[in-house]
């Protein structure tokens, strides 16, 4: 069994910062996205709530992604960090999986509120994110 990539960016993220997913990332994508409030209406005249479930709509998400980052030693482990922060930096992360490369995930990026180091080769980083459209999973162009 072949191992599954993400491309974060147009890059593939375990070649060009040692970053790979866990288990707990890919839960949270796959986990299915909420509903907007529906549209109600309470009337003194009537007993109860209307509420118009005719058009449902998908609400934004926030999702912490789980990654880990590798290197081979400290120096290689500090570039591809500063480098990581580099590109968490431009606000935006595009990102799909090898193994299903049409489902395009597009995230604003918020913070990263866990970062544990081990051994200055390796860390675990959780990832805030939002998706502002669930329902957007295709690639965009970026002219």
């Amino acid at each position: 069994m072949s191992r599954v990539n993400i491309y974060i960016n147009g890059k593939n993220a375990r070649t060009e910062w040692g970053v790979v997913t866990t288990g707990n990332t890919l839960s949270a994508l796959l986990a299915p996205a909420g509903l907007k409030e529906r549209v109600s209406n309470e009337s003194r005249l009537e007993h109860g709530r209307r509420t118009d479930n005719s058009a449902p709509r998908t609400a934004a998400r926030e999702l912490n992604l789980e990654i880990q980052m590798t290197a081979r030693n400290p120096e290689q482990f500090y570039a591809r960090h500063e480098a990581f922060c580099a590109e968490l930096e431009k606000g935006v992360i595009d990102m799909y999986m090898s193994d299903r490369p049409t489902v395009v995930y597009h995230f604003d990026y918020n913070s990263c509120p866990q970062y544990t180091q081990f051994r200055r080769g390796m860390a675990t980083l959780a990832l805030k994110v939002t998706e502002t459209n669930p329902k957007d999973r295709t690639a965009h162009d970026n002219d």
